[in-house]
């Protein structure tokens, strides 16, 4: 039987942090997919079958679980949790915008249409970061810059009587 193959899938990294979750809340191989299987709504029981983002979703869920029992913490860089005087709130939202914009019209020019969970896992993967918020200014800054340099190749490659409009 061949596997599945999923579209960006679960990192290396990410394994290991569900794998020592799992471990801290004493969770085995069977209860594990039990988890697995609820969170893919059946698609499988496997974590290795797991996409970028639902791996994301489960290691939310493990550290909420463990959170109660003060053995791990988890804090996310989210805007709507900053205060309103915060200097780099409105600075830090409109990067993240540009990225998510800058991505979805990459995959617009290669005739894809992706999720927003998809593109934001792009972004995750290019930062090398487990969640979307926890990306900082400066590497939103340069995820911006590496996708419109990408956009910019691709739009050269185009036929000339296809116009692109990269705004």
């Amino acid at each position: 039987m061949r596997p599945i193959l999923t579209p960006n899938p679960r990192t290396a990294e990410q394994n290991r942090r569900l794998w020592w979750l799992a471990g801290q809340l004493g969770i085995d191989r069977e209860a594990m997919g039990e988890v697995v299987l609820s969170l893919t709504e059946g698609r499988t029981k496997h974590t290795s079958e797991l996409s970028y983002m639902e791996a994301r979703e489960l290691i939310e869920f493990l550290q909420q679980t463990l959170a109660p029992k003060g053995l791990g913490t988890y804090t996310s860089e989210r805007t709507d949790k900053m205060p309103d005087g915060y200097p780099d709130r409105k600075q830090l939202d409109r990067k993240r915008k540009g990225v998510i914009k800058a991505i979805f019209r990459w995959f617009e020019l290669r005739g894809k249409q992706p999720t927003m969970e998809y593109v934001k896992g792009v972004a995750c993967r290019a930062a090398g970061k487990d969640r979307f918020n926890d990306i900082s200014i400066g590497e939103l800054t340069r995820i911006y810059a590496e996708f419109c340099k990408k956009q910019r190749t691709v739009a050269a490659m185009m036929p000339e009587d296809f116009t692109i409009s990269m705004n």
